[in-house]
């Protein structure tokens, strides 16, 4: 896990700061109260929210500000996260309101809870974690300074209980507590199943009845057998005659069909010939009124040669009437015309073409010239009027004779129709007769067949009646058949059910017997879980810290040995992972030691903690991360000197330290540097 950038909004003595964090040693530098310590509470806040004696709302969010926020950006597991938790200060207290969380660009919205979750899964803690207090955190990655010196000065008990929840051997206790839970539960469960066996003699005696009525009731099934296959026989038998007899009734009945179908057919003859002579009666009719109406007209070869005469004349007459009417109406035109001209002239008084006067007497001239022409045209009409006449008076007398010969065609086509319906009625009598004759010949046959299928059906009239005995007769063994299967059928039925309850009887008894078994199980593992399971467990947990507390001794006495040039001091911690400092061989107290070895011990404690829980759970995602708060508290000049070898000493991608000692600054690779100005916390790389 590598942290990236901070933003504080409103956070203890930040209003508005952005904090950007590269990778490697970096220096948060400044007087005490800059606002250093601040930066590592807000980090917690951010990834684990607020938790009651570590992260206290009131103590990070801003006097006199109603809300605020805290955002970090980092990197883990090649991803980039972004997480962002906000406060908002109530009536009572001061609360987390709402988180946002951010993965590779795609952001969501979480509850305080959901948010926390995900950052246990993330860093691979364990998720048991998620209601408690952030210990594997605490003592991994940041441990406030005064938390580490704490530990090592409570209760040895109390510091125990709390290494085994961060080195995850408490499971060992779990384990224990769990088991006489699972103790307590087989003892019930083995008293559950002692009363199982309560009844198990009554089952017994129980399954020894049923067999008894199993046994009868076979009995009875094999008397009952033979009964009902002599009488399935008998049914079978009579079913066969039955048959038989069907197959016999069968013909009968075809011939009661026959018989019924030729009188259907006779019927359907008989009234095709009443039909067909009333119609011959009414053709008769017909006929004669036909030949009455029927009078010769005139040849027809006469007429169309007529016709065709005619029309040449009419054709002929129209077209010389038509030019002679244009010849006259020509002839009228060029009169009015000239008419006009003269009246015209005898008023003209000078030329309209050359402007000259006219003189009477050239006047007289001209009109005079008209005057021969209009008595010439005037000739013509008198000639040509006449002739124009007499063709009109022909072609009307033509057109008369035209329609004379139409209505003698029309009566000569009704002549042909009249004649053509006579033929096709004296066609249709002869065809009726015909018919009549052919029909009749039909019934003769018909009654023939008729009288031989009634003789065919005398030889059946014993069958029906010898049915009718074997049906019944059958009927009766049915019923009786029916009798007996139904009292099998009731006896197999409880045959079966006797089966099923003896087959239910053996498994209860089988259960119980089972369970009897059973308990004498329990009763073993009750006995080794009471007497050996808890001793196992307890030794368990015992070689597991003693090679813990093997293994953390020689880190603890490495990292305080390189912080404390002193030969004749030795640290080293006891079974309950109290330090213990000796000088010379004796034992002296913690508050025997300068400020310095002090410190140099509990930063050993810390150092020597975070290996061994880096070691143990060797799958967290904060391995790469380390945050030292103030480490070098109380520190002389030349163990200062030595914090630079601590330093490349811790094998870290990130390592972030808090410290206002300007010695430390040429320890690392870069140095954010906090102020303070108008209770204003400001900072600045360099």
């Amino acid at each position: 896990m590598i942290i990236k950038r901070i933003k504080l909004h409103n956070i203890r003595s930040y209003a508005q700061e952005e904090i950007v964090l590269p990778r490697g040693k970096v220096l948060l530098s400044g007087d005490i109260g800059s606002g250093k310590s601040t930066v590592l509470l807000a980090i917690e806040f951010a990834l684990f929210g607020l938790q009651r004696g570590l992260v206290e709302g009131a103590s990070l969010l801003r006097n006199g500000q109603s809300e605020g926020s805290v955002e970090v950006d980092f990197l883990i597991g090649g991803h980039n996260i972004s997480i962002r938790r906000n406060l908002k200060r109530t009536k009572d207290s001061v609360t987390q309101s709402s988180a946002f969380l951010e993965i590779d660009g795609k952001r969501r919205e979480l509850t305080a809870t959901e948010l926390k979750s995900f950052i246990l899964e993330i860093m691979n803690y364990p998720p048991s974690l998620l209601n408690k207090k952030n210990l594997i955190y605490r003592y991994t990655v940041y441990t406030p300074q005064e938390e580490m010196k704490r530990i090592m000065l409570e209760d040895a008990e109390a510091r125990l209980d709390t290494l085994r929840k961060v080195f995850d051997i408490d499971k060992y206790k779990r384990i224990v507590s769990n088991s006489e839970i699972f103790v307590a539960k087989l003892k019930e469960n083995k008293k559950e199943k002692e009363g199982q066996l309560v009844d198990l003699p009554f089952k017994k005696e129980q399954l020894r009845k049923k067999e008894e009525s199993e046994k009868e009731l076979n009995k009875q099934i094999r008397k009952i057998t033979p009964l009902l296959l002599k009488n399935q026989q008998d049914v079978t038998e009579l079913r066969a005659r039955a048959r038989s007899e069907e197959a016999n009734l069968e013909m009968l009945n075809k011939k009661k069909v026959r018989v019924a179908e030729l009188d259907v057919q006779l019927q359907e003859k008989n009234s095709q010939i009443k039909a067909l002579e009333k119609e011959n009666e009414e053709l008769d009719a017909e006929i004669r009124r036909l030949r009455n109406e029927l009078k010769t007209p005139e040849r027809e070869d006469n007429l169309a040669k007529r016709k065709n005469e005619e029309e040449v004349l009419l054709r002929n007459g129209r077209a010389n009437e038509k030019i002679l009417s244009r010849e006259l109406a020509m002839l009228i035109v060029k009169k009015e015309k000239l008419m006009e001209d003269s009246k015209k002239i005898s008023q003209l008084n000078f030329c309209p073409v050359c402007k000259q006067t006219v003189t009477p007497e050239h006047r007289n001239n001209i009109v005079k010239e008209i005057e021969i022409e209009l008595e010439e045209i005037n000739n013509e009409l008198e000639r040509k009027e006449p002739i124009v006449l007499e063709l009109r008076q022909e072609i009307e007398r033509l057109e008369k004779s035209m329609n004379e010969i139409v209505e003698k065609e029309k009566e000569i086509l009704a002549y042909k129709l009249r004649l053509k319906n006579l033929q096709e009625k004296e066609l249709r009598k002869l065809r009726i007769l015909n018919s009549i004759n052919e029909i009749a010949k039909k019934i003769g046959e018909l009654e023939k067949n008729k009288a031989e299928e009634m003789e065919e059906m005398k030889k059946y009239k014993h069958v029906e009646e010898q049915h009718e005995k074997t049906i019944a007769l059958l009927e009766e063994k049915q019923r009786e058949e029916r009798k007996i299967a139904m009292e099998k059928a009731g006896l197999e039925q409880a045959l079966k059910d006797i089966n099923q309850e003896i087959i239910e009887l053996k498994k209860e008894i089988e259960k119980r017997e089972e369970a009897k078994e059973k308990i004498i199980k329990l009763q073993h593992l009750q006995d080794f879980l009471t007497k050996n399971f808890s001793l196992i467990m307890e030794m368990m947990e015992k070689q597991v810290m003693i090679k813990l507390n093997a293994e953390f001794n020689i880190l603890f006495k490495k990292w305080f040995s390189m912080l404390v040039d002193d030969a004749t001091l030795e640290v080293r911690v006891d079974a309950d992972f109290t330090p213990k400092v000796e000088q010379n061989g004796y034992e002296i107290s913690y508050a025997y030691l300068s400020g310095g070895e002090r410190t140099a011990l509990a930063l050993a404690y810390r150092l020597a903690l975070n290996q061994v829980i880096n070691s143990i759970l060797s799958k967290l995602n904060t391995r790469n991360l380390l945050i030292l708060d103030e480490p070098t508290d109380g520190f002389s000049s030349e163990q200062l000197d030595k914090m630079r070898d601590i330093l490349n000493e811790l094998k870290t991608e990130q390592l972030i330290l808090v410290s206002h000692e300007p010695k430390i600054e040429s320890f690392v690779e870069q140095i954010i540097r906090f102020t303070k100005q108008g209770h204003v916390s400001k900072c600045e790389r360099s």
